[in-house]
């Protein structure tokens, strides 16, 4: 999904940034291929980059307008959480915590709102090209089309607080009521 999601980007005049690497030799040259491939016919409008890098990782969520997680299984959703915090709107496959935290902007207001937030993202169900490009476009669409849309969406993201204090509060309330008994 990720190497058709960078070329759907790449075509729809977005830039691309990958970081990360993969466990498998033979998937990994295939990752280092399909950069020189992108280079040559992309030049400086996408980077893949082999490595784990906390810091650059960082200040690739700070520089993004949105960031696909097309995860299979995701049981917590740190990156997802991490980008939030930067305004970077998440786009990412329904499952685990990437479920728990995202709600899509054009189908998830009611379970949203049952939650006490706001729709905070764009999400895709099942794990094929064509869930995950009904996601990756309405994003793209949103970018392109409705800025104002869009920045409200961002400023929405990074005002969310997916912290532990207010569950922290409740737990503390529940366990001295749970005391005085």
């Amino acid at each position: 999904l990720m190497e058709h999601a960078i070329w759907t980007a790449l075509e729809r005049g977005c830039q691309v940034v990958v970081l990360g690497s993969a466990f498998d030799p033979k998937m990994q040259q295939h990752w280092i291929d399909i950069e020189l491939s992108l280079r040559h016919q992309y030049h400086d409008m996408a980077r893949l980059v082999f490595a784990y890098d906390e810091p650059l990782s960082h200040l690739i969520y700070a520089g993004s307008d949105m960031l696909l997680i097309p995860s299979t299984f995701e049981p917590c959703g740190l990156t997802q959480l991490i980008s939030m915090r930067y305004g970077t709107v998440p786009i990412v496959r329904h499952t685990g915590g990437l479920r728990d935290t995202v709600f899509d902007v054009d189908f998830d207001g009611e379970r949203a709102h049952s939650q006490g937030v706001e729709t905070n993202g764009f999400a895709f169900e099942g794990n094929d090209a064509g869930g995950m490009d009904y996601a990756l476009h309405r994003a793209i669409d949103a970018w392109y089309n409705d800025k104002g849309f869009w920045n409200g969406l961002a400023q929405t993201v990074m005002e969310q607080d997916w912290s532990w204090n207010e569950p922290a509060l409740t737990y503390m309330a529940l366990y001295h009521a749970a005391k005085e008994r």
